[in-house]
């Protein structure tokens, strides 16, 4: 197994902060249709749609209904194509959908002159300047394009050139992966204001385009502070009793420097917070140990527990115009280190502290402790945090390609969990400090499962509900082959079963072996499944891709408002999951 450890250098604080401003203006942008007659000057070759349908390997392939709704129709342009909109050069969070058939590539100019690659590097394997979201010469960070014919997503925070500095992407992020970040733009900025999407060549389609223009305003401050000071232990008082108190003063800043550094304290703050515009304000507090927060005389945050190695504790709260009692309450124990500070963000709006710097020292840089898949494959047991559970899943094997197809598995279950492509795992929490909690982490973006059994017994392919589990399904181990990947093999009663996972063609094929009456593998559990063609479907609002012989039968059903593609597991069934 090789193993890359990496420290990542520079403004932690200043990082999470770029996160958190993503996070506080997800409700707060201005959309600009993608249909004709809306705020994009075309020219060229548009057409208007409701729904594009592409095809992963045939170019001219494109299917395509009329628009019914604007603000959630596509524009649809072929080589040639502009559209065009004016926003000003300013600070701005673009976000937009996009797609484009095979070989196709089209730009995105930013105000100020900047391109932005958008074109089909689905499988390039050399990482240069040629993949999506490349930017002039700077390389992305990974190769997270998707297939053709499915949506990407795109989000950008730029930053404007001014006299002293070049113009930024602070962050750049392709369908879920970040590939830019903190990103200066070496070319002279032009006097273009304008943004645009342009087809330079094949097809290539555009939906949900939203912006928010950003400032450096302060609409909300502190004021009136004062702080109590008490003696405390570890352990947190049933009240906070007159008789421990230590100090008691007027401050004109907010910071930890007013407690007993490194010994144990409560520090409890109160005053006003002056707001000088009504909206819905994101505060989000970094601190060591415990805190609480009041505004109002309501509890935003109750007492809670956070361990500041860059994690921050979010509270959204709406604010009118004027003045709002506050009460903050931090509690160090002897043997954290202390920091203590709150950034604020709203709509079109920077994050910017209400602390002064030095309460939030940087936190100790964390390596990322990386595994690699170099000549064969790489495979990893660890836990697992699955999507909207509470509980760890204990039993999981991960594989990691060198082609950069990975996936993990639930071997309690016989469940395919998730699965991504680019760098394989991060490791960090497995192996760093206590190795707590021992989760892994796709270096990719995932596409997550049900998490469910993947085969079971059905007395009616159109009717039974899939089981969660099978009780007597026991994982027996798993064989590799001469490229390191594992067939892994289960026993159900009387019934042995192999399922073998493989890179092949971009993606991954699934081939699962057993003779069982009235049994069937689920390919696919998901709110929507579309047949592409025959043997092929897109999933999901066209998120990925399932291939599956065109001349097997499979079942697609509903069930709980859930679409399900099954397979009959009467010898071999093999699929492919492409995106």
């Amino acid at each position: 197994m090789k193993i890359r450890i990496a420290f990542h250098t520079g403004c932690l604080i200043l990082a999470a902060g770029f996160i958190f401003s993503l996070q506080a203006q997800n409700s707060g942008m201005t959309q600009l249709a993608t249909s004709e007659g809306g705020p994009f000057q075309l020219a060229g070759a548009w057409k208007g749609a409701q729904s594009v349908m592409m095809h992963p390997e045939k170019s001219g392939f494109i299917k395509t209904t009329p628009v019914t709704d604007k603000n959630t129709g596509s524009l649809v342009g072929t080589s040639g194509a502009k559209a065009v909109t004016n926003l000003g050069v300013g600070d701005v969070i673009l976000k937009l959908d996009f797609m484009l058939s095979p070989a196709s590539s089209a730009t995105l100019k930013l105000p100020g002159g900047y391109d932005i690659r958008l074109n089909d590097s689905w499988q390039a394997v050399k990482s240069d300047a040629n993949l999506c979201g490349s930017i002039g010469n700077l390389t992305p960070l990974q190769n997270a394009c998707k297939a053709p014919g499915l949506w990407q997503s795109l989000t950008i925070q730029y930053k404007k050139a001014t006299k002293n500095s070049a113009a930024q992407i602070e962050k750049l992020t392709l369908n879920g992966a970040i590939i830019q970040e903190n990103a200066f733009l070496n070319a002279i900025p032009t006097p273009e204001t304008s943004l645009s999407l342009e087809v330079n060549s094949g097809t290539a389609a555009f939906r949900n385009v939203f912006y928010q223009l950003l400032n450096d305003t302060r609409p909300l401050a502190l004021r009136n502070l004062t702080y109590t000071l008490y003696k405390a232990g570890n352990d947190k008082p049933k009240e906070l009793l007159t008789e421990n108190i230590l100090k008691k003063d007027t401050t004109s800043v907010l910071t930890r420097e007013w407690g007993l550094g490194n010994n144990s304290f409560y520090l409890v703050y109160e005053g006003q917070m002056e707001v000088g515009q009504e909206a819905d304000y994101l505060l989000q507090l970094a601190y060591m140990a415990n805190a609480a927060l009041d505004i109002d005389g309501k509890t935003l945050l109750p007492y809670r527990w956070n361990d500041f190695l860059q994690n921050y504790v979010h509270v959204t709260v709406h604010l009118t115009k004027g003045s709002h009692p506050f009460k903050l309450t931090y509690h160090k124990l002897t043997w954290r280190r202390p920091a203590l500070g709150i950034f604020v963000s709203t709509q079109g709006v920077r994050p910017y502290p209400l602390h002064i710097l030095s309460s939030v020292p940087e936190p100790d840089p964390i390596p990322t402790i990386e595994v690699e898949a170099n000549g064969k494959a790489e495979l990893v047991r660890s836990f697992i945090q699955h999507e909207g559970e509470k509980k760890k899943r204990t039993h999981c094997l991960s594989v990691g390609s060198p082609q950069g197809a990975n996936y993990t598995l639930d071997l309690n279950r016989g469940s395919l969990l998730q699965f991504w492509k680019g760098p394989f795992a991060d490791v960090t929490e497995m192996w760093h400090d206590r190795g707590e909690p021992q989760i892994l982490h796709p270096m990719g973006a995932a596409n997550t499962t049900k998490g469910q059994v993947d085969w079971a017994i059905l007395a009616d392919a159109n009717s039974t509900v899939w089981p969660d589990s099978l009780t007597n399904l026991i994982y027996k181990g798993y064989r590799l082959n001469t490229a390191g990947i594992p067939t892994v093999t289960y026993r159900h009663g009387a019934i042995d079963i192999s399922d073998e996972i493989a890179p092949a063609n971009g993606g991954l094929t699934r081939t699962i072996s057993a003779n069982v009456p009235n049994g069937y593998v689920r390919v696919v559990s998901e709110k929507s499944i579309s047949q592409v063609e025959k043997g092929l479907y897109e999933v999901n609002g066209q998120s990925y891709y399932v291939r599956i012989d065109a001349k097997s039968k499979p079942v697609l059903r509903t069930v709980n408002s859930q679409q399900e593609l099954l397979l009959p597991l009467n010898g071999t069934v093999q699929y492919s999951l492409l995106w």
